[in-house]
């Protein structure tokens, strides 16, 4: 049998050797054999592609299971060696990084030693670089605070789909260094198709919704004008897109950059989308053979996004509310109108989902209340919030419908939400039910930027079927993804699918959306009362 060769002959631009891929597989081989935790190798497809890349910028997103984070961490052990590598990898809240720091001794314990100070969550590295842990949560100006001025070589964001695109484009302005190491952004996400993410990488997925073999890996070239997705500039070459844009390009241009490049090289990012594949992470799949079932045994629309890495799949509706939605309202401006206050509610008692009580002034949310109590205790705690922030019972409204109907011998005056009931006009042509009346004018309030809510309730924590100690905030981007219009009812009136399919989509009652829509019905009847009035003159 013929020997084969460890080294290639090829060296670094350091010096370094460089092994044959045919040594490698022998390694991947009698690691299958024997695993031993000291011998980290990329894993073949996606995650070779993802190491091996020399895009600018990098989506590497697919099924769950797919090594996606732990190739992240595995990026930065290319400059590990240099005293001026800097590097940052983001999650979207402080928490959500603890697995990520722990998998990172695995790879970086024999290279460094970590700061575990929740203020400064860093790998200091042996040669003198870094690597340090962030979050990007906050609003858009604390984040462009927090980062100005910084500067990283290698920018990581962990699940780049919860990242709103504004976000993204100042993050590019920090990817930058003065000592010749590679710039260079990379993303690992799962398939939404909601996110800013999936126009971004729509080239590379083909119309059912996967990926397009032939385009895996492939680097295009853009120009991102604006803080919209609709401004990038797309080519095959960079001439192609500095045809498109260099009435933009050239403005910018000046006579001392001339050394550096051309104006193609030096304004025009290059991007390259990787797939994910969790049948390629063979050290999961012989660890852990049940972490199939774990992902088959979802909703169809959740197992299409998870398992079979479909970027367009939705078991029902369109999307109404995006996260770019949801970013504006955690950071709109109070809009109290004429300071009356209400409360809304959609009641649920012990043992079922929860009950959310939603304090408002004007349109803007003053106060949230949430349990899973018994009706008698639900009743009182009802009564309490009201005298608590001297809301007058005829602006209490709840939802009648099933559990509401213990309310209506205690609230007399309350605001009794019927959503069954006729629409306000009378009749069925624009809506099909007073449900979706309220779905639909809400919304188009709410993503108009006519609904606020006071800054620090985004920070509480609330527990729920299928979720522990999640920040309102992130409930309320979940829950969103439920508020969808029935595509199958769409010629015949406008329709808000059903409850028993939006717990598929979000995996629980979206109970927080539903008694904050709530909210619209007091507009809803107060122009049917006006009407009424004219009709009596």
């Amino acid at each position: 049998m013929e020997e084969i060769a460890e080294y290639s002959g090829v060296t670094t631009t350091d010096g370094k050797k460089i092994l044959t891929y045919e040594f490698i597989e022998t390694l991947r081989e009698a690691d299958k054999k024997m695993p031993n935790p000291q011998k980290i190798i990329a894993q073949r497809g996606g995650q070779e592609k993802f190491l091996s890349t020399m895009a600018d910028i990098v989506i590497y997103g697919g099924k769950r299971g797919g090594a996606k984070s732990f190739s992240l961490l595995l990026e930065s052990q290319h400059d590990i060696q240099s005293k001026y590598f800097n590097s940052i990898i983001f999650r979207n809240e402080i928490n959500d990084l603890t697995d990520l720091i722990t998998t990172s001794y695995q790879i970086y314990d024999d290279f460094g030693k970590y700061n575990k100070s929740k203020g400064d969550m860093t790998w200091n590295f042996n040669w003198g670089g870094w690597l340090e842990f962030n979050y990007y949560s906050d609003s858009i100006e604390d984040f462009k605070k927090r980062f100005q001025g910084r500067q990283f070589s290698y920018i990581g964001v962990d699940e780049i789909t919860h990242m709103d695109y504004p976000k993204f484009k100042y993050l590019i302005t920090c990817n930058r260094n003065a000592h010749f190491i590679r710039n260079r952004f990379f993303g690992t996400c799962n398939p939404d198709p909601d996110s800013w993410v999936a126009t971004f990488i729509n080239w590379w997925i083909d119309s059912d919704g996967f990926p397009i073999l032939d385009r895996d890996g492939v680097v295009r070239y853009c120009f991102m004008d604006g803080d919209s997705i609709e401004g990038i500039y797309w080519g095959d070459t960079r001439e192609e897109v500095y045809e498109q844009c260099k009435h933009i390009i050239d403005r910018l241009w000046k006579p001392e950059y001339e050394s550096l490049g051309s104006p193609q090289e030096l304004f025009i990012k290059s991007v390259t989308f990787i797939e994910g594949k969790l049948e390629e992470n063979m050290q999961l799949l012989r660890s852990d053979p049940n972490y199939l079932a774990n992902l088959a045994n979802q909703s169809e629309e959740q197992r299409a996004r998870d398992l079979e890495g479909n970027w367009k799949f939705r078991t029902a509706g369109t999307g109404l509310v995006t996260l770019e939605h949801m970013r504006s309202f955690f950071e709109n401006a109070l809009q109290t109108e004429s300071g009356t206050r209400y409360i809304t509610c959609d009641p649920a008692f012990t043992g079922g989902d929860n009950c959310v009580f939603w304090i408002w002034e004007g349109w803007n949310i003053i106060g949230i209340h949430v349990c899973k109590k018994d009706s008698k205790k639900t009743i009182e705690t009802a009564k309490f919030l009201l005298e608590q922030y001297k809301v007058l019972e005829e602006n209490f409204a709840y939802d009648l419908n099933g559990l509401g109907q213990i309310f209506v011998g205690f609230f007399p005056k309350a605001l009794k939400f019927n959503n069954i009931e006729c629409p306000s006009d009378g009749s069925h042509t624009m809506f099909d039910y007073l449900k979706s009346e309220v779905a639909y004018k809400f919304i188009d309030r709410f993503t108009r930027g006519g609904v606020s809510i006071l800054p620090d309730l985004l920070k509480r924590k609330y527990s729920g079927k299928g979720f522990k100690d999640v920040p309102l905030s992130q409930v309320l981007i979940n829950e969103r993804q439920a508020m969808r219009q029935d595509e199958n009812a769409a010629d015949k009136y406008w329709k808000l699918i059903a409850k028993s399919e939006m717990k598929k989509i979000v995996g629980h009652s979206p109970d927080f959306w539903e008694s904050m829509m709530t909210r619209e019905i007091f507009e809803i009847k107060k122009k049917r009362k006006h009407f009424k009035g004219i009709g009596l003159l």
